[in-house]
């Protein structure tokens, strides 16, 4: 409040794991997330390959883990507690029924308290805080076609979660093209992959024109430019 009364730019800086102001929040959250639910509670300890603490519950274990594993716990807990995602679903469906929706307080938790990380476009994890523009093109691209939307689902989850996975988010960048390339490049190959996708359309590129548009405002080409 003294730097916006001085007139100071307010700062915008993310905090990459747990600050102090959020450890009592997400405390909070993963009370009303796991909702007494001692089995789920279990499953997340086994997930996360946890031993047991002695002389306590699962739920107390998770809750008050140390504060630089709260986020660990918490996408955790959104991977396996399906409920927070069927009530999303259909809460969607009924706008005249006016609740709580964790996954959404979440997301609002982090984004108050300055967190890097959000809640993903499917609400099944944490993933890095993008561009809104970005997130808005990923729901849209995941709409599109079921089978490559989970592919596309799956890659931006491992490019961008908690703990990214390079390797996992290109194979499964390339099966989503795949999923929507193939069938229309080569319906007739049963061996079809990314690479003779490719290979047809170089050899059908009279047949194919881009989406963006050339120089000249026309859809372009799919032959490489003439070298000067």
């Amino acid at each position: 409040m003294a730097a916006r009364v001085a007139g100071l730019p307010i700062d915008t800086t993310l905090s990459d794991g747990v600050p102090a102001w959020l450890i009592g929040p997400l405390r909070d959250w993963l009370v009303v997330a796991l909702d007494s639910d001692e089995v789920l509670a279990r499953r997340v300890v086994m997930r996360l390959r946890w031993e047991r603490s002695i002389g306590r519950g699962y739920i107390d274990q998770l809750v008050w883990c140390n504060g630089d594993q709260l986020l660990t716990v918490v996408d955790a807990v959104l991977q396996l507690n399906t409920s927070l995602w069927e009530r999303v679903q259909f809460l969607k469906h009924r706008p005249d029924i006016r609740a709580i929706d964790p996954a959404q307080e979440l997301s609002d938790l982090l984004a108050d308290g300055a967190s890097r990380y959000t809640v993903d476009v499917d609400r099944h994890c944490l993933t890095v805080l993008l561009d809104p523009t970005v997130t808005a093109a990923v729901k849209q691209a995941v709409a599109a076609d079921p089978v490559a939307g989970d592919h596309l689902r799956t890659a931006f989850a491992a490019a961008y979660g908690l703990n990214p996975d390079p390797d996992k988010a290109y194979d499964e960048a390339v099966l989503a093209v795949e999923a929507l390339a193939c069938p229309l490049v080569c319906p007739n190959n049963t061996r079809r992959t990314l690479g003779t996708v490719i290979r047809d359309l170089r050899n059908q590129d009279t047949q194919w024109a881009l989406a963006i548009g050339d120089d000249s405002g026309q859809p372009a080409s799919l032959s490489p430019p003439p070298e000067n």
